[in-house]
């Protein structure tokens, strides 16, 4: 299983570095201000990095912003984000299955009736928010999809599985050799800078809101 190591193919990381390198933050700024209108932004990395990490991605930003072509997105943004699911999606990863296979029930009794031209658009809003939330949690793509819905003509019953999705996208954890892939193909200096300390913070689990979310903490009885 390859990874993609292309720059652009990180979609929020690589578009902060260089924001923060240039100093051309005021669209980033406004938009956090727009979506959160005075509240504590998610997705801070730290101090140095203060605004939030997913809304360098302008898709995103235009999916959350209420554009009518992605009715839902902040329902789905707020079920894909839930502490809970995001542990999921990483423990389905470590056993090298798909973040958006792990969500896929919950979606399923979310939009039960959904006509193909309403599912398939819904679909990729989905897994592009998949996307981002793993790389802010320091999981890049790898290549090659993998099927998995296996309800379809033929198919043995007793091994058929259904799910929302038919196949997904597999993600792995960012390694410092792969950081370094990333690093290799970036020429500012000032960039390289801050792309190196972003990326440290997450993969050390470090940044504000890997803090926040605490998904390596174990709950047990006593503390619900």
């Amino acid at each position: 299983m390859m990874n993609d190591f292309k720059i652009d193919k990180l979609s929020v990381i690589g578009r902060a570095a260089e924001a923060y390198a240039t100093g051309k933050l005021t669209e980033v700024k406004q938009r956090a201000e727009k979506l959160y209108l005075g509240k504590r932004y998610p997705f801070v990395i730290s101090a140095e990095y203060p605004y939030p990490l997913h809304l360098f991605s302008p898709r995103l930003t235009t999916m959350l912003g209420g554009d009518a072509n992605y009715p839902d997105a902040q329902d789905v943004w707020q079920v894909i984000t839930a502490r809970e699911n995001i542990i999921r999606m990483i423990a389905i990863t470590s056993i090298n299955r798909t973040a958006a296979e792990i969500l896929g029930p919950q979606f399923q009794d979310l939009y039960p009736q959904e006509s193909i031209d309403v599912k398939n658009p819904r679909k990729q809003m989905i897994g592009y928010m998949i996307k981002i939330v793993m790389e802010c949690f320091g999981y890049i793509v790898s290549r090659g999809r993998m099927q998995i819905d296996t309800n379809r003509p033929g198919a043995e019953s007793s091994n058929r599985r259904t799910n929302y999705f038919k196949s997904a996208t597999r993600y792995t954890k960012m390694t410092i050799s792969d950081r370094d892939a990333f690093l290799d193909q970036i020429k500012n200096e000032d960039m390289r800078r801050h792309f190196t300390a972003m990326t440290d913070l997450i993969i050390e689990g470090r940044t504000e809101y890997q803090k926040d979310y605490r998904i390596t903490d174990l709950t047990n009885w006593d503390s619900l």
